[in-house]
């Protein structure tokens, strides 16, 4: 009798074991499952969210490029200076602006030989200041602006004065080109100058006419094509 009891509490005790080990191990199954469960999810995560150091990166060694623009700005009465015009804006890509007086000038108003035509007469006044009659334009848009002009008296056309008094050249790139039979532009630039003290004047040009080599050689000198 006393050794089935025994056999009985033997048997109930390797049963309380064998119970405790099973859900131990299920205990420390179910650890690992919630571990795996975790990395999945950090690694779900970290594949998700940009790297934003990587992308600063990136547009560092990517800066955006800002775009320059040019305005070739001409007066012409014969049509010589609006070739070379035409030729610097096909050159360098400038968009084109016709300097138009309100009061188109006659061939009376060009006969330097008459001390009284109209264009004698305002060149012997430095504060005339004829109008003009082209639409307005928006010059805060462009970076270089080319001022083209035939030499009047050795110097540029009133009218010139005009569009400076006009538009705001501060800080701007001026290109001064003229179209001359003998005068230089020396003057006209010095002059120019006087009136636009804020801008970046550079040596002006003087063509003979669009076909001049000199025109190619003024641009590449100033880094303009």
């Amino acid at each position: 009798m006393k050794k089935l009891v025994s056999m009985l509490m033997v048997f109930t005790l390797l049963f309380s074991f064998t119970a405790c080990g099973n859900n131990n191990n299920a205990g420390e199954s179910e650890k690992l499952q919630d571990s795996a469960s975790q990395t999945e999810q950090q690694t779900t995560v970290s594949e998700q969210e940009p790297d934003s150091s990587a992308e600063t990166s990136l547009a560092e060694s990517n800066p955006v490029e800002t775009e320059t623009k040019s305005l070739v700005a001409y007066f012409s009465c014969t049509g010589n200076t609006k070739a070379v015009a035409e030729r610097i804006a096909e050159l360098t890509g400038a968009d084109l602006y016709e300097i138009v007086p309100a009061e188109p000038y006659t061939d009376e108003d060009l006969n330097y030989n008459n001390n009284d035509c109209r264009a004698n007469r305002e060149m012997n006044d430095s504060s005339a200041r004829p109008a003009i009659g082209s639409d307005s334009i928006d010059i805060s848009v462009y970076d270089t602006v080319y001022i083209g002009y035939p030499i009047w008296w050795g110097t540029m056309p009133r009218i010139i004065n005009t569009f400076l008094d006009t538009y705001d050249l501060s800080n701007k790139t001026v290109m001064p080109f003229c179209t001359s039979g003998s005068s230089g532009i020396s003057k006209s630039v010095s002059d120019m100058k006087a009136e636009e003290p804020d801008a970046d004047i550079r040596d002006g040009l003087r063509a003979s006419g669009s076909s001049d080599s000199g025109i190619n050689e003024w641009l590449s000198n100033n880094g303009l094509m």
